[in-house]
């Protein structure tokens, strides 16, 4: 059984208020393919009040538990959707001088314990991908260092340790889902309500609003076209419910009055093909501000390391001001930089890796 350790930290600024449900079990992979981040360097950054935060971190050797259960964290980027609110986080780490490998398989290990002592079941066991469609766990996703979602999930059907105090195994099954019908809907989209099993023009113009609203809400970022295909699936779903989330519209999945009240009310695009600024940033008075302080603060925001989570619009105000250098520091941090609070062509390039 993987080794476990707790490094409990105290503070009231890491979630939300009120009890996780724990109703689902989250898989993140760090991305700090840094040497030596591994699960205790992550507890440390929790210990020492890091922004984002996360229930437990496991490397190869173990697993390192920071928060109760109960605690509802930041981690899963949906806001006060059940990711944040209903889910006990894990990370996965990915330090290059790691075995990743081992670092899944003791994973596994942990969420069947987590499963048994919450009464989680396996299907309820998701990707980050899920709550925000951020690509994470990446290398689960791709299966590019040999091991994927499936190869996990199988991990932690057959995971050793006391979960099964002696019971033979069942087989984990998974029912096929029904293929959706799907109903036509015509015209232009002017607020009337859109929901799950429609398809045509309107559904079109609800994703291309939520591809184009600051902050984006993609379909499916993943898929072609960011998955603007004029069907309103699983995708289109999750997008509407975390747009939802984000703004303090009830959280229902459909698109009706409030959606695109609130989409028409937010034009400014974010343009997630505009670059980084090839310059150096300070927090020295008088502030650095404009377009390029804002699409770092945009970055920054979208890898969830806000300028300021309690501000509006996570303090994405265009000035590089101290709590800018501030999430600057955290990112420098977590990805192996010196922790300098200044932008420049490292943290750049550190940026832009995790993000494409």
């Amino acid at each position: 059984m993987v080794l476990i350790k707790k490094q409990l930290v105290n503070s009231t600024r890491s979630g939300y208020p009120g009890i996780n449900g724990r109703k689902f079990i989250t898989i993140h992979e760090t991305a700090n393919t840094s040497p030596g981040a591994d699960a205790q360097t992550h507890a440390n950054l929790q210990s020492n009040g890091f922004t984002a935060s996360w229930h437990w971190q496991v490397d190869d050797k173990e697993a390192i538990q920071s928060f109760e259960h109960t605690a509802r964290l930041w981690h899963a980027g949906d806001g006060r959707g059940d990711g944040n609110m209903n889910s006990i986080g894990i990370e996965i780490c990915v330090n290059r001088d790691g075995d990743f490998k081992k670092a899944v398989e003791n994973a596994a290990e942990l969420v069947k314990k987590i499963m048994k002592d919450e009464g989680i079941p396996q299907t309820n066991v998701v990707q980050h991908h899920r709550w925000s469609s951020k690509n994470c766990p990446t290398n689960l996703r791709n299966g590019s260092k040999g091991i994927d979602w499936a190869d996990f999930n199988r991990m932690i059907s057959s995971a050793r340790g006391d979960t099964s105090e002696g019971q033979p195994k069942q087989p984990v099954t998974t029912p096929s889902a029904p293929k959706p019908r799907w109903t036509k809907v015509t015209g232009k989209w002017s607020g009337q309500t859109l929901g799950k099993g429609e398809y045509g023009e309107p559904v079109r113009q609800l994703q291309t609003k939520l591809s184009n609203n600051n902050p984006q809400f993609y379909p499916n970022k993943q898929a072609t076209n960011n998955g603007i295909d004029s069907y309103y699936g699983d995708d289109t779903e999750d997008a509407v419910r975390r747009f939802q989330s984000y703004y303090g519209l009830s959280v229902d999945g459909l698109a009706g009055k409030q959606v695109y009240n609130k989409l028409n009310s937010n034009k400014t695009p974010t343009n997630s093909g505009t670059s980084l600024p090839n310059t150096v940033y300070r927090a020295i008075r008088p502030y650095p501000s404009g377009s390029g302080v804002r699409a770092v603060q945009e970055a920054l925001a979208s890898v969830y390391y806000y300028p300021d989570k309690d501000a509006k619009n996570n303090g994405v105000d265009g000035v590089y001001g101290p709590k800018t250098a501030d999430a600057v520091r955290r990112f420098q941090l977590t990805h192996g930089l010196a922790a300098d609070e200044i932008y420049g062509p490292a943290t750049k390039k550190a940026l832009e890796n995790v993000m494409n």
